[in-house]
């Protein structure tokens, strides 16, 4: 979730220039306090001392913004990196772009970097495909890059579709049941963020993206997409809504995983996790 650590190093700039400028300031108020006195100099050479401190002063500012826009920029590198992360899946219907700069959905869809990327999702695992082929079966026949209405027995007889809160969930029961308890807590803690809501596809038959064998979590009703105001930013560009990072908090809780730490980056996706997935077999929920 987003860190409460203070303003941004950019907004330290400020700070410092006017630090150096009050510096400057306050050594030609010396300078010309002490010289005043020196019937010898002249008017050029306290222009050429003070034009000289300017400089030096301008010098070191402008090395420190360098300084700062470097940490942020390697920061930012940090937080959006890829590497040892599982690949994520695409959207089953893609939205539209946050181009809208002035209509935020209450602030929820401003667009923030990614914080502590590679740390998301810690302790959570994503199920074995082989595993869900295992108790399901392939979810339908000839599975392609368009969704499909799921073919298993198993599978079918698990799907449910209900009304979660914000939208209707169409998914396992178990899933559909946390979603429900998920929003619960949503719309008490952030009711801001729970009326700006809205679902992009649960249950989707379907490969993922660009893939010719490997079956979505979708088509086994096992996650879902998750939109602020029926907007999204640009898949895979490590930043994301901030009421995403919010919400994120409240699955992982449950014991979904974020897209967000996707090596391709999938902010909207969550999914069921593997031990939370067992936990509902051993309980005979699916």
């Amino acid at each position: 979730m987003v860190g409460k650590s203070g303003p941004g190093m950019g907004a330290w700039i400020p700070v410092l220039i006017a630090g150096c400028l009050g510096g400057l300031i306050g050594g030609v108020a010396v300078w010309f306090a002490t010289s005043s006195d020196d019937p010898d100099s002249s008017a050029a050479n306290r222009l050429a001392v003070l034009n000289q401190r300017v400089a030096q002063q301008s010098e070191t500012v402008r090395e420190l913004a360098e300084k700062l826009n470097r940490l942020e920029h390697q920061t930012g590198l940090d937080r959006i990196s890829s590497d040892n992360v599982p690949e994520g899946e695409g959207d089953d219907t893609v939205p539209p772009l946050l181009r809208d700069r002035e209509n935020r959905f209450d602030g929820y869809a401003d667009l923030m970097l990614l914080s502590a990327r590679r740390r998301t999702n810690q302790g959570l695992k994503t199920i074995p495909q082989r595993r869900l082929v295992e108790i399901f079966g392939r979810p339908a026949e000839a599975l392609g890059q368009d969704c499909k209405p799921p073919t298993s027995p198993r599978l079918v007889k698990a799907i449910v579709v209900r009304n979660v809160g914000p939208f209707r969930a169409r998914l396992v029961r178990p899933a559909v049941e946390s979603l429900e308890r998920i929003f619960a807590r949503l719309q008490e803690e952030e009711p801001g963020l729970y009326r700006n809501l809205k679902t992009y596809g649960g249950l989707c038959a379907r490969l993922i993206r660009g893939s010719q064998e490997r079956i979505s979590r979708h088509a086994f009703g096992m996650a879902i997409d998750v939109s602020v105001g029926g907007t999204i930013d640009a898949m895979g560009d490590g930043k994301t809504q901030f009421g995403l990072i919010l919400l994120a908090e409240y699955f992982q809780e449950e014991g979904w995983l974020w897209g967000a730490a996707f090596g391709r980056e999938d902010s909207m996706h969550f999914e069921i996790s593997a031990d939370l997935f067992e936990r509902w077999i051993k309980e005979g929920l699916i």
